[in-house]
């Protein structure tokens, strides 16, 4: 066992910086010792207004680290090696893994695993300086990546996997992004990477809009001055969009979202929503008269399609990706910065936690 200086949730918005022991390996498991964690909006609402499964945890499914220690089942792994780790721990079983046809035709689909475990939300996450995770989760980082591009793993898979999901039934020219989040932006990216002609970025932040520029996206609808259908009818040549991808949270840009797509559109739900969703009449009719896809989105995989080296291969070769991190805390902060996000008392990009 080992003692592990961590951020700790003692319940509902109740954070603290305390010492908690992380068990040894087993034959099958790996220590790993921390050296950033990305702080996901989920995080910062559910330890705040919503809620984990049981208390107390340590949240943070963003981790980066080097092996500390590693079990007998090494599979090619040593210590010292640099990786993240998917933190989504499936049962395994055929019947509750492999019973739908997945984003790549396949007949596996284990990030829709109903038994399943999840580092930082379930059992401890990477709000600490070591993380007890399997083998089979480690993804190894290039030795020239640098840390600042891979603790964006995770998020730039889950934005790969969405956009795997619009593209499993068509292909498509021009798409919505609601909320310029991390999330919204790396999907802007890789939109950008697969040659996506026609980008339309939704957001209310100027700061936001700004990273969405820097990725070389110009086309965008500001929902607090512009006149959401007229924006998207200019940028589309009265077409509108072929693809919507929901990454806000917000009721009225999943609904303008829905608005703004073409017949036989389709919506990716990215997004947890906090509060109920209210349909008017005109929403549903539009789903129903034109065909809409609504379609959820659901983490990202790393087999039987490795979509965590994929994004890694991806962020090298858009290290400008790393100036989405606009600040950088320890630990020992945890409680004043979830405090501050949660309540907007600064503007942030992705913000990461460290050790001391």
């Amino acid at each position: 066992m080992i003692k592990s200086k961590s951020a700790v949730l003692k319940s509902l918005s109740n954070w603290d910086y305390d010492e908690i022991t992380v068990q040894n390996p087993n034959k099958d498991q790996v220590l790993v010792k921390v050296i950033q964690c990305g702080i996901c909006s989920t995080d910062v609402v559910r330890s705040m207004k919503v809620g984990f499964y049981n208390y107390p945890i340590v949240p943070g499914h963003e981790i980066i680290g080097k092996i500390y220690k590693i079990g007998k089942n090494g599979h090619g792994y040593k210590e010292g090696d640099k990786v993240c780790v998917y933190p989504l721990i499936t049962c395994g079983s055929p019947e509750c893994c492999g019973h739908s046809i997945s984003a790549y035709g396949l007949q596996k689909n284990p990030n829709l695993c109903s038994k399943y475990d999840f580092l930082g939300s379930r059992s401890h996450g990477g709000y600490s300086e070591y993380v007890l995770a399997p083998i089979k989760s480690l993804v190894k980082i290039p030795d020239n990546l640098a840390d600042d591009l891979s603790v964006f793993t995770e998020p730039s898979a889950v934005a790969l996997h969405a956009f795997r999901m619009a593209q499993k039934d068509r292909k498509f020219d021009s798409v919505l992004i609601s909320g310029l989040g991390p999330i919204g932006i790396l999907l802007a990216a890789w939109c950008k990477s697969f040659k996506i002609k026609n980008i339309i970025g939704i957001d209310r932040n100027e700061h936001r809009f700004k990273n969405f520029e820097n990725i070389g996206c110009d086309q965008k609808i500001d929902t607090m001055t512009d006149i959401f259908l007229e924006k998207i009818k200019l940028y589309t040549n009265n077409d509108l969009a072929e693809v919507a991808f929901e990454c806000s949270g917000s009721e009225d840009l999943l609904l303008n979202s829905i608005s703004g797509l073409k017949k036989g559109g389709k919506i990716i739900i990215l997004s947890n929503q906090i509060n109920e969703i209210k349909l008017s009449k005109e929403v549903l009719n539009k789903i129903l008269r034109q065909e809409i896809t609504i379609v959820g989105s659901w983490s990202s995989i790393i087999e039987p399609v490795n979509e965590w080296e994929e994004s890694l291969n991806f962020l090298n070769q858009n290290k400008h990706i790393s100036s989405l991190i606009s600040h950088k805390f320890k630990y020992s902060e945890a409680k004043k910065t979830f405090f501050d996000m949660y309540n907007k008392k600064f503007k942030f990009s992705k913000v990461v936690l460290k050790p001391e």
